[in-house]
């Protein structure tokens, strides 16, 4: 005889897929304040991030479509492929600078 259980309030189960977590901020409030500001800090810096660089394939598309000869459309492809470059590791080191800078010094004295 198989009995039926129910999932705790908040959880998903195979057979009653809720999506619980969409909504469910929960999880949030066990964090502290620090963490809360490190994780904040980290998403608006990629967030931002992020933009600038839509804002640079943005400007790539718009001077690529406008260009009629194919050596020049190679040589927007090459900066734009250099620049690409170039911005990831530099948005990589501000990343991590920006959540070193936002974890509070557990050094003695300061």
């Amino acid at each position: 005889m198989a009995t039926e259980t129910t999932a705790p309030k908040g959880h998903a189960t195979a057979s009653n897929p809720v999506f619980t977590s969409l909504g469910n901020t929960d999880w949030v409030k066990h964090w502290s304040d620090a963490a809360a500001k490190i994780y904040a800090d980290g998403w608006a810096k990629v967030l931002g991030l992020a933009a600038d660089g839509l804002q640079d394939q943005v400007t790539y598309l718009r001077q690529l479509s406008q260009c009629t000869d194919p050596a020049e459309a190679l040589k927007l492809n090459t900066a734009f492929a250099q620049q690409s470059v170039s911005r990831l590791l530099e948005d990589g080191t501000k990343i991590f600078d920006g959540i070193r800078t936002s974890i509070p010094s557990s050094a003695p004295g300061k």
